[in-house]
């Protein structure tokens, strides 16, 4: 990107916080995000140097990820304090490890396509197992099930407007926006609710609406931006020799 330093081009140089989310912003087309997001990519890129530094597989790392997701199903099916707390555990775990294997992958030098698939891939299956372990937190039942059904369904079109407006050129002038409804939140959310599962249902409800409406203001920001791309006068050719 033009007149942009990025940290991530020295792989084998250790990056700081701040400098993570620096280059997390400059790689994303956005402002440096700042409170839970800022917080939670600072601590990802702590994590990450010492499994760079192993030679840990970043797609082990993306795998493992969703495996923890997965878990926190049948552990938030416990009986009791232990399974809640193990499912809280789980997804913490598993948004960790979400947020690692990318760090881990730019730092040690090992960015592959394959890679960058994957782990969008198994990102939207661990998206439909975070409400599906509040589901069954709640207690199960037509209400938490329906919810967790349209959670899933805000997430992942969320996610695919993003995908589509990416592909369709929005943020191609250097601007792309970030809602509140991003995987941090998400994962924070979660973990709270299966801590203390009386807020299973609530954090459902957050989910829907604020997952729900992020995607909305993304989707009409998108269509504005491609408007506004699709209304721009087209660049006059360069004048020749004569003319």
């Amino acid at each position: 990107m033009a007149g942009v330093t990025l940290t991530y081009g020295v792989y084998w140089r250790e990056m700081d916080g701040d400098e993570h989310v620096r280059d997390w912003a400059a790689l994303h087309r956005t402002e440096a995000p700042a409170g839970v997001v800022g917080g939670w990519l600072r601590g990802a890129a702590a994590v990450a140097r010492p499994l760079a530094r192993a030679g840990v597989s970043p797609n082990m790392v993306t795998v493992a990820a969703l495996v923890m997701a997965v878990a926190a199903v049948p552990l938030a099916a416990i009986d009791g304090w232990t399974g809640p707390a193990a499912a809280c555990a789980a997804v913490t775990l598993s948004g960790l490890l979400d947020s690692l294997d990318g760090a881990v992958a730019v730092q040690a030098g090992r960015t592959t396509k394959v890679g960058f698939l994957l782990d969008s891939a198994l990102d939207r299956l661990a998206d439909a197992a975070y409400p599906a372990a509040l589901a069954v937190a709640a207690g199960g039942g037509a209400t938490a099930t329906r919810l967790a059904v349209a959670a899933t369904a805000a997430c992942w079109w969320l996610e695919y407007v993003r995908a589509r407006g990416s592909l369709a050129g929005v943020g191609d002038d250097g601007r792309q926006v970030i809602t509140p409804g991003e995987r941090p939140t998400r994962i924070i959310l979660t973990a709270v609710a299966l801590g203390l599962p009386a807020l299973a249902v609530a954090a459902l409800w957050g989910h829907v609406v604020i997952v729900g409406a992020s995607g909305l203001f993304l989707f009409g920001w998108s269509i504005r931006r491609l408007r506004e791309q699709d209304h721009a006068p087209s660049p006059r050719p360069a004048p020749t020799e004569g003319s």
